[in-house]
């Protein structure tokens, strides 16, 4: 299973300390995932050597676009309720024009059942928990999420994200899911590298 750790820093200097040791856990082409909230620090970083990917779980999300854009982040995860059918579409020609792309989120608790906005989106991604900090525990309203969009996009990368543990994981993977995002599970763990590995043989 594809695994991204998750980079989720309150200030400038803890998201710099975590860039530089990111690239010993994940290895050469890994992944990060950058959190952008309300709680965390503001700026830019992208780990150099590897793919990053950044959710700007932000009111102002689109703003923030072109500077990771063009710090070489290749995708931008946006929740759906910042979003409507036109900022999707401004969105995408951002993308492209970086060659990145934007993975729409949808929040475990969501209703939504018309996603007739996102057709031609090739991937999404699931929050199962509340938006924010590290550490809290997989909602397992979300893989009833995950089925609904397997169902729904049978082609497209589905991505979970929050309360990520090798059991959780599993689950997902089982329901759909692709990629699975890890924060504290990782950087809590004795050997970090190793904890990474486990959920990548998942």
């Amino acid at each position: 299973m594809l695994v991204a750790l998750s980079i989720n820093a309150r200030t400038a200097e803890e998201a710099r300390d975590l860039a530089l040791r990111a690239p010993r856990i994940v290895g050469v082409g890994g992944m990060v995932h950058v959190d952008i909230h309300k709680g965390s620090f503001q700026g830019v970083m992208v780990p150099k050597g590897i793919r990053t990917e950044v959710h700007l779980m932000v009111p102002d999300w689109e703003a923030r676009l072109v500077p990771w854009f063009a710090a070489s982040a290749f995708r931008a995860v946006i929740p759906e309720q910042y979003m409507d059918i036109h900022s999707l579409r401004r969105a995408c020609e951002v993308a492209a024009r970086y060659k990145a792309s934007i993975m729409p989120s949808f929040a475990y608790e969501g209703v939504t059942t018309d996603f007739s906005a996102f057709a031609g989106v090739g991937a999404f991604q699931i929050l199962a928990v509340p938006a924010g900090k590290s550490g809290q525990r997989f909602d397992m309203r979300a893989i009833q999420k995950i089925k609904t969009l397997r169902a729904a996009f049978p082609d497209a990368i589905l991505e979970v994200d929050g309360g990520m543990t090798p059991v959780t994981a599993a689950r997902a993977k089982d329901a759909g899911a692709d990629i699975v995002v890890s924060s504290s599970c990782i950087w809590g763990a004795e050997s970090p590298h190793e904890a990474y590995e486990k959920f990548a043989r998942i």
